[in-house]
């Protein structure tokens, strides 16, 4: 039940067995996993599903790793662990893929749970340093696009914060370029500005852009452990507790910009990582309706869901809704169950900026906060932080729509769809 309070979202280009009139127009996307069944799938899996069911990406492994893995059940293992790192405004993805590879003679008779050993180990990062690779990806056509090495290795696990936004010269349609990039703070405490690594599709290369002055008040960093979000034209890396920061990195001249939260709920700085990462289970800004939005839930009964949206200045923004949520829904043996915990934002719809979807234990629910009701609701097979779900818009023209890369354009892209070398291109690719 809600109760008002007041009212005041290049690679192959490869054929999808799907239509735009049976798919829905976005998805809500959580896991990507290589398929080592040994078949050598022409594309990715990309099943859309309608919210707030989840789709989950699959990626053939020797798309990932040519070269075969070690054997789980020796005492030498490996694991390759894939996730959405991030989503632009079109639905063209970033893919990150992490190959962990260590000696286990320790385990013994435990060698059955090496793949789970191992899975913990190449997304931690933290006792290991994994081989990393790095995709964008059409999920409709099916099309991958692995970028270059960032600095000529494998071992940049430590990138974890990288975005990616297109841009079309006509403003609308499918892109005819791109940027992946990640923000890093240079210098001290009381006086530091940014460095920004980025790669750009016209070039095919990765570059560094340093001494970016910092916008932020003085004594104070981001802290960012959330995905990067795509919005106005910019990249936004968003510090739950205060504020987020933006560049366009497909200018020649980028300039940082900063925006606080809304006005009371901008917390003291937090000097404990643990604290910065939980805020991100309650806390989100994401895009929905063309606008920035920004939703959080209250931490005490009855749960209050607020959500804001920014103004088109950037530095002001309006309470839209204000609702209490206590939800009592039927489960599969039709009997009423409570809510026992506290709910978690699990995404902002990008097409109603009405609708929220929130996690309750392993159930994920659209909440209408104008209606005042559960739209809908899905289970989740994985309901951890550490597993974001990412909105993915499904525009019409996706499905037919090519990564652009060095060398490219609209006009090329006719040429070589006629010659059909599409497919052989992405396979010369991740051999390099």
């Amino acid at each position: 039940m809600l109760r008002r309070l007041s009212s005041a979202v290049a690679g192959g280009l490869h054929r999808s067995v799907s239509t735009a009139a049976s798919r829905p127009p976005w998805a809500l996307i959580q896991l990507t996993s290589v398929d080592e069944s040994g078949w050598a799938a022409p594309r990715v899996s990309f099943p859309a599903d309608e919210p707030p069911s989840v789709t989950n990406l699959t990626v053939p492994a020797h798309f990932v790793h040519p070269r075969r893995l070690p054997d789980p059940e020796t005492s030498k293992g490996g694991y390759v662990s894939g996730q959405v790192a991030a989503t632009s405004s079109d639905g063209f993805l970033l893919l990150r893929f992490c190959e962990a590879r260590l000696d286990a003679p320790a385990l013994g008779d435990h060698a059955h749970s090496f793949s789970s050993l191992t899975r913990n180990l190449s997304w931690s990062g933290t006792e290991m340093n994994p081989e990393v690779v790095r995709f964008v990806c059409n999920p409709l056509s099916g099309e991958l696009y692995r970028l270059p090495d960032l600095d000529g290795t494998k071992r940049t696990s430590t990138y974890r914060h990288l975005g990616l936004l297109t841009q079309s010269e006509g403003g609308h349609g499918p892109p005819d370029r791109y940027a992946v990039a990640e923000m890093f703070t240079a210098g001290s405490r009381e006086k530091e500005g940014f460095i920004m690594r980025r790669f750009l599709s016209e070039t095919g290369k990765w570059e560094k852009v340093v001494g970016l002055p910092s916008p932020l008040p003085a004594r104070r960093r981001m802290d960012i452990d959330n995905a990067v979000v795509a919005f106005g034209d910019r990249l936004w890396w968003i510090d739950e507790s205060w504020g987020a920061i933006s560049v366009d990195p497909l200018s020649d001249r980028p300039e940082l910009r900063f925006v606080e939260l809304p006005r009371g709920s901008v917390l003291p700085d937090l000097e404990s990582v643990v604290l910065v990462r939980t805020l991100g289970s309650y806390r989100r800004m994401g895009v929905s309706e063309g606008k920035m939005r920004y939703v959080e839930v209250s931490k005490e009964e009855p749960y209050v869901i607020s959500s804001f949206s920014l103004d088109e200045g950037g530095s002001s923004w309006t309470l839209d809704h204000e609702v209490a949520f206590t939800p009592i829904w039927e489960d599969e043996h039709r009997r009423l169950v409570p809510l026992e915990e506290m709910p978690g934002i699990g995404a902002i719809d990008p097409l109603n900026a009405n609708v929220v979807y929130l996690i309750c234990g392993d159930q994920l629910l659209g909440v209408d906060m104008v209606n005042l009701k559960i739209a809908g609701r899905s289970r989740l097979d994985v309901a951890l932080p550490e597993f974001p779900l990412l909105p993915c818009v499904l525009p019409t023209w996706l499905e037919s729509s090519q990564i652009p890369y060095a060398g490219w354009s609209k006009k090329t892209t006719v040429e070589k769809e006629t010659a059909k070398r599409g497919t052989f291109h992405v396979e010369v690719e991740l051999m390099k």
